[in-house]
């Protein structure tokens, strides 16, 4: 088993490379995911020698190439034109450490806010600029260039891609969500389910009614809002008396299954993952992912896995395992507040994941964690490595 640790630039660079590298090693950690390109974020950094926190509109941590349509990473002002992923990159060639990129897609609300009208569209016409539609031509002409600009000109043994998809499966998102309604997880699903030209002109080529899917969304998201119909409706069922919606949802996976296809093209020759399970991995169908389908363009699958207990991280893993029965599959694990509190939960969750087949452990996040929690890491490491 292979042991990683997600990180900000930031940290690595406020901290010195090699001083980093160090630490990851003699945690027992030989990979170093990267955040290369980013959302909007304010984070909290316990032992950063620099600052205590970082506040960044959604940035690339890199000088993007020139081959980029009408989308294009906007690189992160504090930079102030240097290019932080190439000094990394650069000091981390010369020690015993692999490092990979950490990549955000379609969660991007710099760029969704400078064109809406490439961000998913609710049912009752919404752009919803936190996320940028996959299925808009422009969007998948931008997440090609970004993967093939990573891999151009970096040397990442691994992308990792994180919503590169319909977003979260929900119409929120926003930095500052205010929505006294409750919707439950049906009324967020359906107000997130796009309807732009591109996603209607999808679905009307797969056979389905769009026009009838839409209704049917905005008459739910309403009888929900307005209490005629619980929130805490059973989605499964709900879907059963209305098929031209699932219809309509699944008329998504064509379109990821192609542009994943062409992702893989675009890494040229670095391994390819994706990240699921953020809201369940039994729940990737509401981000458009057919797990199984998208396991043959894909290297493997990153199972977030932010619990508190082994089982809870042990059914996740099984559950992509059944989904995806011959992906590799990979464990992302928070060994910190909110999710655990002492040394022996992140032993257990370690050893789970070891016991349920993972691959590899990732660990969130390098700067984000306190020294102690990191330490937790080393004995978890040690444990189940011998």
């Amino acid at each position: 088993m292979d042991f990683a640790m997600w990180a900000y630039p930031w940290d690595v660079l406020d901290e010195g490379v090699e001083r980093v590298s160090d630490r990851l090693l003699d945690l027992g950690v030989t990979e170093l995911n990267l955040a290369t390109n980013y959302h909007s974020v304010q984070a909290f950094l316990p032992h950063n020698p620099e600052r205590k926190t970082f506040f960044a509109r959604a940035s690339s941590y890199f000088q993007p190439g020139d081959e980029y349509g009408r989308l294009s990473p906007v690189p992160n002002e504090t930079m102030s034109g240097e290019d932080w992923v190439a000094r990394i990159d650069e000091r981390v060639a010369d020690a015993p450490l692999t490092l990979n990129s950490w990549t955000v897609g379609c969660h991007n609300s710099r760029l969704g806010m400078r064109h809406p009208d490439v961000t998913l569209t609710t049912p009752f016409g919404d752009s919803l600029v936190f996320g940028l539609c996959p299925s808009h031509p422009d969007v998948r002409e931008y997440l090609l260039a970004l993967v093939r600009d990573l891999t151009d000109r970096f040397t990442f043994d691994r992308i990792e891609l994180e919503t590169f998809d319909y977003f979260h499966g929900s119409g929120f998102g926003w930095h500052h969500d205010k929505y006294h309604t409750e919707l439950g997880a049906l009324g967020e699903f359906l107000f997130g389910l796009c309807f732009c030209d591109y996603c209607r002109e999808h679905a009307r080529l797969a056979g389905v009614d769009a026009e009838r899917a839409r209704e049917r969304c905005r008459e739910t998201i309403t009888e929900i809002a307005e209490g005629r119909l619980p929130a805490d409706v059973d989605v499964a069922g709900w879907f059963e008396s209305n098929p031209e919606v699932r219809a309509y949802a699944d008329a998504r996976t064509d379109t990821l299954e192609s542009l994943f296809a062409a992702l893989a093209d675009a890494a040229n020759g670095a391994e390819l993952g994706y990240y699921t399970g953020f809201f369940g991995v039994e729940n990737a169908w509401m981000h458009g992912a057919d797990l199984r389908a998208l396991a043959d363009p894909l290297d493997y699958y990153t199972v977030i896995a932010y619990v508190s207990t082994r089982g809870e991280a042990v059914d996740r893993l099984h559950t992509a395992a059944a989904l995806a029965p011959d992906a590799s599959i990979h464990a992302g694990l928070l060994p910190g507040h909110p999710a655990v509190h002492d040394e022996a939960t992140v032993c257990d969750l370690v050893a789970g994941a070891a016991d349920a087949g993972a691959d590899r452990v990732s660990f969130y996040n390098y700067g984000l964690l306190p020294t102690r929690n990191l330490d937790w890491i080393e004995t978890a490491i040690k444990r189940v490595t011998g």
